[in-house]
């Protein structure tokens, strides 16, 4: 697929179920999507998200559609299952057809000439091997906090190094304050930043998104709109509302229980949640397999269920899809 400006919305891979309603609705409602998979949801070595590997997942998306926009979340160093520089996992994307790389190194860099520096040594290298890839650069605050100054400076930078090349990045990461805690965003919005990172990408030609739009409401996400953000991701809140679709309309008090143990057994709760429920998770058993419910979901109970919630959680992703693109779609019309 071409790379399509008017992606508004990019989602991230937490199950099968999801990357396919990603598909259905691109293709029926031709409203394009993005799915942007992280180093650890699918890999070159193989990810939690149905087992995948890159090269099986990405066979399986372009045999059933050329239509969603696939982005690397986050290549880079550090950003994966174990320590690395990032770029074995990387030439494996350039080689299984993705549209754009998430070019990502700030895990691993103390200050913004580092980050800088890093970037254009990952461009440099991902150049060499492809000629056509595009890029996103800059990152979120939980990963690396920047002004908007230091955002100026980052893309600035970029363009000078790609030169003749430059029109290759496509989008910068913008920062407002999102932060996610269990299933709720914490945040605190800081519009005046907002406004001035996303003048700063502009000001390139550059297309702004944001990372972390989880839990927003449809007026939280428009006040970023109306100031011209140009797209955002969102992970974590898909993979929730299905394990919700599995603990509504799916588990037995047997099947909540055995869901319990096979998340307080895989630990992953522990990125998303306070001190306080990882010091005490019996007390949180429903947030715990809420939140992470969907890195289970090739495990029991979760598998044998999961052909129960598919009706329910198509509909419900799709309402949110609608949601979140629609803001877009009012503002056009205006």
């Amino acid at each position: 697929m071409m790379h399509n400006d008017n992606t508004r919305l990019f989602v991230g891979p937490m199950s099968k179920e999801i990357v396919d309603n990603v598909i259905e609705y691109t293709d029926t409602r031709k409203k394009p999507l993005g799915l942007i998979p992280s180093r650890r949801q699918i890999e070159n070595s193989g990810g939690y998200v149905n087992n995948w590997s890159t090269k099986q997942f990405c066979d399986y998306l372009h045999q059933k559609t050329n239509n969603v926009l696939l982005v690397r979340d986050h290549g880079g160093p550090l950003q994966g299952n174990s320590p690395d520089d990032g770029m074995e996992s990387m030439l494996c994307d350039v080689e299984n057809n993705f549209n754009i790389l998430h070019i990502d190194p700030w895990k691993s860099v103390d200050n913004v000439d580092d980050g800088i520096r890093k970037t254009l040594q990952i461009l440099e290298k991902v150049c060499l091997k492809d000629e056509k890839i595009k890029f996103e650069i800059g990152t979120e605050a939980s990963i690396f906090p920047y002004s908007p100054d230091d955002l100026y400076k980052i893309i600035q930078s970029v363009y000078k190094f790609l030169g003749s090349d430059a029109d290759r990045v496509k989008y910068a990461v913008v920062q407002s304050g999102v932060q996610i805690s269990g299933t709720s965003n914490i945040g605190v919005y800081n519009r005046e930043r907002l406004k001035d990172m996303i003048s700063a990408v502009h000001s390139f030609g550059l297309l702004s998104k944001e990372h972390n739009g989880d839990y927003l409401t449809k007026q939280e996400i428009r006040k970023r709109v109306v100031l011209g953000l140009d797209s955002i991701n969102i992970a974590p809140e898909f993979g929730v509302m299905q394990t919700r679709e599995f603990l509504k309309t799916a588990f037995s008090k047997g099947d909540f229980v055995s869901a319990y143990q096979t998340c307080e057994e895989s630990k992953k709760y522990s990125k998303w949640v306070t001190e306080n429920v990882r010091l005490d998770p019996d007390k949180n058993k429903k947030l715990i397999i809420e939140v992470s419910g969907h890195y289970n979901f090739t495990k029991e109970p979760f598998l044998s269920k999961t052909e129960k919630i598919k009706k329910h959680f198509r509909d419900a992703i799709f309402n949110r899809f609608d949601e979140i693109v629609s803001i877009w779609d009012d503002m056009e019309e205006k």
